[in-house]
């Protein structure tokens, strides 16, 4: 049984015509799958539907199935989601809510009743792994898109899910920085974790172990 299976997707908002047909495809832990295809033809999408923000928070005509460790994601809460499958979003202010980057990163782990020594632990651990530990303290609002892109990255390896949903992770990061992102991509995937991108950037999409072409899929 493969850790995801996206199961005869066909999704259009309201009163157009479907972005996604019928799409189907399978993946397991360990791997790196790259979504990829032309602007507009339903990438972000289908991360939010493999999370179910489609159609929790954003609503539309949607059909298929997705499975997670073989369960359909219907029957659960975007809450009780969040341990297993979690979506960096292409914009990261849609996703930092709190004042200070330490809060914001200890937020889902308080959530889920992670103690509080293991959240702070984590917290540096995973401030370290990306080489921010001088944003610790800082105020969310004033960090450059880049770092809140880091940041929203950051509060996601904490979570720790099985699945990572990564959109334009690669946007407004130095030359850098977007090397530790991609070594740190390779290691959650060394360590089991399912890694599903969508990117322009051919550094980040070259990671991937296969690749989905929506322009293929939806014709």
């Amino acid at each position: 049984m493969n850790l995801l299976e996206v199961r005869d997707i066909s999704f259009s908002y309201r009163d157009q015509k479907n972005l996604l047909s019928h799409l189907s495809f399978e993946a397991d832990a360990g791997e790196i799958v790259a979504i990829n295809g032309s602007s507009g033809i339903g990438k972000t999408t289908l991360l939010k539907i493999i999370c179910q923000v489609i159609p929790t928070i954003f609503h539309g005509d949607l059909t298929g199935n997705v499975f997670i460790n073989g369960k359909n994601i219907r029957n659960f809460s975007l809450p009780q989601l969040a341990p297993q499958i979690s979506l960096l979003m292409q914009e990261p202010e849609n996703q930092i809510f709190l004042p200070i980057v330490e809060q914001e990163l200890a937020f889902g782990a308080e959530n889920l009743c992670v103690p509080a020594d293991e959240i702070k632990a984590k917290i540096s651990n995973t401030l370290k792994l990306l080489q921010i530990e001088k944003l610790r303290y800082h105020d969310t609002a004033t960090l450059s898109y880049g770092q809140k892109k880091l940041v929203a990255f950051a509060s996601l390896i904490i979570l720790s899910p099985q699945i990572f949903l990564l959109d334009e992770i690669s946007a407004g990061l130095s030359k850098k920085h977007l090397e530790i992102v991609i070594n740190v991509i390779k290691q959650l995937a060394a360590d089991g974790k399912l890694i599903i991108i969508a990117d322009h950037l051919d550094d980040i999409l070259k990671l991937a172990d296969k690749t989905i072409n929506l322009d293929q899929h939806n014709v």
